[in-house]
């Protein structure tokens, strides 16, 4: 009864987030592209407040779908601004992330909370170093799954004011409630990113 309820909650926010992302709103929004042989993930992520002291936050939703035929979605709240004056160049945040999933051998609903690094040298400013980290543990997983890790890395390049393009690896894995884990999508991707 108590995941049947969660399951609903999880679908709730799911929808209230996805209206959101879709409010117009008057800073730039960003989309964000990748892909390899197996899996292609888009990625929309839209802006709502935005303070140089407090940093910004911004709602993210989109999907990863693989040559397998499984499918991942994501919904998003992150929060990041720079680490310090001691450290320029230096980006840091936090956030929270739904996750949806739907494979051939199991279904999973997750929360995970985690956060991301950022480094631009600021002598090479147009370069990037991004690695991004969420977890859900046993508590916050759902359905089929038992917890969830999703990982990135990548090193970007700002080719245009507006746009970047970049090569990265994920690996988004779960372990399962009847025994072993599933591994989502993992490996290297190029990817694109633009800002409008």
């Amino acid at each position: 009864m108590l995941k049947r309820y969660i399951h609903g909650a999880f679908g709730a926010l799911l929808t209230a987030s996805m209206v959101l992302m879709v409010a117009p709103v008057a800073k730039a929004d960003t989309v964000d592209l990748n892909l390899n042989n197996d899996s292609v993930q888009f990625l929309y992520i839209s802006p709502f407040t935005s303070d140089e002291g407090l940093g910004g936050a911004s709602l993210e939703a989109g999907m990863i779908y693989t040559e397998a035929n499984d499918y991942l979605g994501i919904v998003g709240l992150n929060i990041k601004g720079e680490a310090g004056s001691d450290s320029p160049g230096l980006v840091a945040g936090v956030g929270v992330r739904g996750y949806g999933i739907s494979t051939d051998r199991a279904d999973i609903g997750a929360l995970a909370i985690g956060g991301l690094v950022q480094y631009s040298p600021p002598s090479l400013s147009r370069l990037g170093l991004v690695g991004q980290l969420y977890f859900a543990p046993e508590i916050l997983t759902f359905m089929d799954g038992k917890n969830l890790l999703s990982m990135e890395f990548r090193v970007e390049y700002k080719v245009l004011t507006q746009a970047v393009v970049y090569v990265g690896y994920r690996d988004i894995e779960s372990d399962l409630d009847g025994g072993g884990s599933i591994d989502v999508d993992s490996g290297g991707h190029l990817g694109l990113r633009f800002m409008f």
